[in-house]
């Protein structure tokens, strides 16, 4: 296994294995079976159907409880070959994984470290591996921040703009 810290958006990556249905569209729509970096046991299969949607789940690590919310994007599935070594990162056990060194997460949910509070978890838990202390937890969550800004620029340009002929 390479040392060091992980995190992606496709968990297909540290797959032991991909096969590609031919009806796929990716890798050119070739048949077939890949070899993946083989971080974590599980085989992935890329199928034609697409998922992408908006989701909200809960952390089980490193801080479970911790609401996260992000965008589940992937082609086909990920299945889990062994039930020993992993934990699941999400209440939704499809959605990531985290070896028990806790040193490789694949997760399929994109903007997960737009979550301020699990992103400090996350790096609180880094940091205390390394000798160092903790940050400050209790800090505004970056997402809604950022929401809440564009909506406000949004509401102030928006008198100013004629919208029509660009969303026509």
């Amino acid at each position: 296994m390479l040392p060091g810290r992980y995190n992606c958006g496709h968990l297909r990556r540290f797959s032991n294995a991909r096969q590609i249905h031919s009806r796929s569209r990716g890798y050119g729509g070739i048949e077939g079976r890949f070899k993946a970096l083989e971080l974590l046991p599980v085989r992935t299969v890329i199928a034609g159907q697409k998922i992408a949607r908006q989701r909200s789940v809960t952390a089980n690590l490193p801080l479970a409880g911790l609401p996260i919310a992000g965008y589940e994007i992937h082609h086909g599935h990920t299945k889990l070959l062994e039930n020993t070594g992993v934990a699941p990162l999400f209440d939704d056990p499809n959605l990531g994984l985290v070896n028990e060194e806790q040193s490789v997460w694949g997760t399929y949910l994109h903007g997960i470290f737009d979550n301020s509070p699990w992103r400090r978890a996350w790096l609180n838990r880094l940091r205390l591996q390394r000798g160092l202390l903790s940050l400050p937890t209790g800090i505004p969550n970056y997402r809604e921040q950022r929401e809440f800004i564009l909506n406000l620029l949004a509401d102030r340009i928006e008198p100013y703009l004629d919208l029509r002929p660009v969303l026509s």
